[in-house]
């Protein structure tokens, strides 16, 4: 077997080195038989299909990817609303370096770090247009700060920078706009390098496991977070809660990456190294880049983990005792952790469940719910349940997310 056949010659040649038919893998991986048949006929499947397809071929999720071209995109216009921020992410460069606008006005740190958190604060609230409007400015006069200044309060420029950059990575990531995230991202690594700041650092490189995550680079994730853990762990007696964030925040983005590759003995080795992270910590602690952790967080993580490795009864009995009293995670956190419900739900057959919890998404977090894949997906298994009519509540989710009936 080569990795130049194609997916679907590689899927049909293994499922019969595995002595199954069609319909028995479809059985095992708990998918439509007609997905399969459709995967060995070239079609593609979503990421969560090739992890249970892998898990019963024994094979790591990115066993599946090839090196193919990718199939062109109809035009969504994108690139003219996009064009403010990816100029100032990504300006041009000459022999001197990156070329940025002039700008006369005077530099003035103190506003510079109310602008960073106001966008953070847009971002927090899913307040997506502001940030948009707001981001590529806050990028550029970061910039001409960065140029005018010198001394401690150069230092504290290039900090603020990396903040801004990392914040609209994060913002882009959310859109889906993912190598123009790592662009942000490599660029707020290297101030908060720069600056040595460990904690910013750790943040930038979490956030570049989260783009390279969604962009199925399962393999890379684990080896960059793993590293980048290894390289700043703490004294687990004598650390900063700071530390122990910075800490724990990349080992769950590691252990998120081996548990979507099937590799479960690692993930579950991970998710235990990260609980310890986060026991001492005892409440949800605001970290560097406006990020969360704590014992909650490190919870959902693990809900997430048993999720994906196809036990969702499990991930609802974890989701059941997660820890209370002990302070909220992010909105963005608190949400994502209830898709994962309603996923676990679906896949147990509470269509209901699954539904309601949609609905109130959509209800409490509308725009932060419309770029979300997995929620079109939820969306998409509820109306096409068989042998079942949508409900109203169904039909109206199914409208909101573009979901064909």
């Amino acid at each position: 077997m080569t990795h130049d056949q194609s997916v679907a010659d590689r899927v049909r040649e293994l499922r019969r080195r595995r002595g199954l038919t069609q319909e028995e893998l479809a059985e095992q991986a708990g998918v439509s038989p007609n997905v399969v048949r459709k995967i060995e006929q070239g079609g593609t499947a979503r990421m969560e299909t090739y992890n249970a397809l892998g898990r019963v071929l024994g094979v790591r999720t990115v066993w599946f990817m090839t090196a193919e071209s990718p199939e062109p995109q109809p035009h969504d216009n994108r690139d003219a609303v996009l064009a403010d921020i990816r100029s100032a992410v990504n300006p041009p460069a000459g022999l001197s370096g990156p070329i940025y606008g002039d700008d006369d006005t005077p530099p003035n740190l103190p506003m510079l770090s109310r602008a960073v958190t106001a966008v953070a604060d847009a971002y927090q609230a899913d307040r997506y247009d502001d940030v948009a409007r707001m981001a590529p400015a806050l990028v550029r006069s970061a910039h001409v700060h960065v140029r005018a200044l010198d001394g401690t309060e150069h230092t504290e420029a290039v900090r603020l920078r990396g903040d801004a950059l990392q914040l609209t990575g994060r913002y882009l990531i959310q859109i889906r706009e993912h190598d123009l995230a790592l662009m942000a991202l490599r660029d707020a690594l290297r101030d908060a390098v720069d600056v040595g700041d460990e904690a910013l650092a750790a943040a930038a490189i979490g956030q570049q496991g989260w783009a390279l995550l969604r962009q199925a680079r399962f393999d890379e994730v684990e080896r960059l977070c793993v590293a980048a853990a290894d390289e700043i762990e703490p004294r687990i007696s004598k650390a900063t809660p700071e530390q122990l964030s910075a800490w724990g925040y990349l080992l769950m983005r590691a252990a998120s990456a081996a548990a979507r590759n099937n590799r479960v003995q690692e993930a579950r080795e991970l998710q235990g190294v990260l609980a310890s992270a986060a026991a001492p910590l005892q409440r949800e602690q605001e970290w560097a880049g406006h990020l969360k952790f704590g014992p909650v967080k490190a919870a959902m993580n693990g809900v997430q983990n048993e999720l994906i490795g196809g036990h969702p009864d499990r991930a609802l009995e974890l989701a059941g005792r997660l820890p209370r009293g002990v302070g909220g995670v992010t909105p963005n956190t608190r949400q994502r952790h209830a898709l994962d419900r309603a996923k676990a739900h679906l896949q147990l057959g509470d269509i209901d469940e699954a539904t309601t919890i949609l609905g109130k998404l959509r209800r409490t977090s509308p725009s932060w719910l419309r770029h979300q894949r997995m929620g079109r997906d939820i969306a998409e298994d509820i109306v096409n349940a068989p042998k079942r009519m949508p409900t109203q509540e169904q039909r109206e989710l199914a409208d909101f997310l573009g979901v064909p009936m």
